[in-house]
């Protein structure tokens, strides 16, 4: 206590001096937008770095479920190629076909930071505006559904995961296509809520859900999860669906951000909708 006491008496005007200075500067944080945005873009690049060099070290131990995850996923992609499906006709036709062009990009990135137990869960991830990523981005991993992108700095990205209070998904019923929104009550990582738009809307257990591809963000299709209760409100037809998600997000270590190159063109054509109506 002695101790204590005499470093207090001999270095209270270096304390008070840095407790001023850090009123002040949260002051300044606070009622100016350039200054704050400075500060999050260091405070994003500083903490990357340190859960970057975290998770190297820890990286080792998780190498088989990880190959295990990437070989499914090559296994779903293989399937996917032209070489996998049989020419039943023997009359061969090559065509420079123009009709499809490409509207998604993938950028792979490494998660160094998660969480899944607070009531606004985040990741982080060791790519940023340097590899091509904006917010607004939105992320999934080899078996569904992440985020989306909130914040970037020059070599990461902060993820507004799909387990946080402000999540908000569009997303339909793959048998039956009856489209609605998925959110997170909070409670369990492996369980979100639907709230579907139709009433009466013909739901069972085990039914597949997937992006509606109604954002501009996600494309089309991809697995969110199955439906895994079916309830409905006192007084109300529209059902609220238990989801069991597809990504396990105790274990994500990679992810794709998904980029789409026709973002700017569909923003042009949905404010000009908008401006008519």
């Amino acid at each position: 206590m002695n101790t204590l006491v005499r470093f207090l008496k001999r270095f209270h005007f270096v304390l008070l001096f840095l407790l001023l200075e850090g009123i002040a500067l949260t002051l300044l944080v606070q009622n100016n937008r350039y200054q704050a945005r400075q500060v999050r873009h260091f405070y994003n690049e500083v903490t990357g770095f340190i859960f970057g060099e975290y998770s190297s070290l820890t990286e080792y131990f998780s190498l088989r479920r990880t190959n295990l995850e990437l070989s499914a996923e090559n296994a779903r992609l293989r399937s996917q190629i032209t070489q996998s499906y049989q020419i039943n006709d023997r009359k061969l036709f090559f065509v420079n076909d123009t009709t499809y062009r490409l509207q998604y990009e993938y950028i792979q990135a490494k998660i160094i930071k998660n969480s899944t137990t607070k009531r606004n869960n985040y990741l982080m991830v060791n790519k940023g505006a340097n590899h091509g990523i904006e917010a607004g981005m939105a992320v999934i991993s080899p078996n569904g559904v992440v985020g989306v992108v909130k914040v970037v700095s020059t070599n990461f990205s902060s993820i507004l995961s799909l387990l946080h209070s402000d999540s908000r998904l569009s997303a339909k019923l793959k048998r039956g296509n009856f489209s609605g929104s998925i959110h997170w009550n909070g409670k369990s990582s492996g369980i979100a809520q639907m709230t579907v738009e139709q009433q009466h809307a013909d739901v069972q257990i085990g039914d597949t859900i997937i992006t509606s591809g109604y954002s501009l963000d996600f494309p089309e299709g991809i697995f969110i999860g199955t439906v895994s209760a079916i309830r409905t409100k006192p007084g109300d037809n529209f059902p609220v669906l238990d989801v069991k998600l597809s990504t396990n997000f105790n274990t994500l270590e990679h992810v794709y951000v998904v980029r789409n190159l026709a973002k700017d063109e569909l923003k042009t054509l949905l404010q000009q909708h908008l401006n008519d109506e």
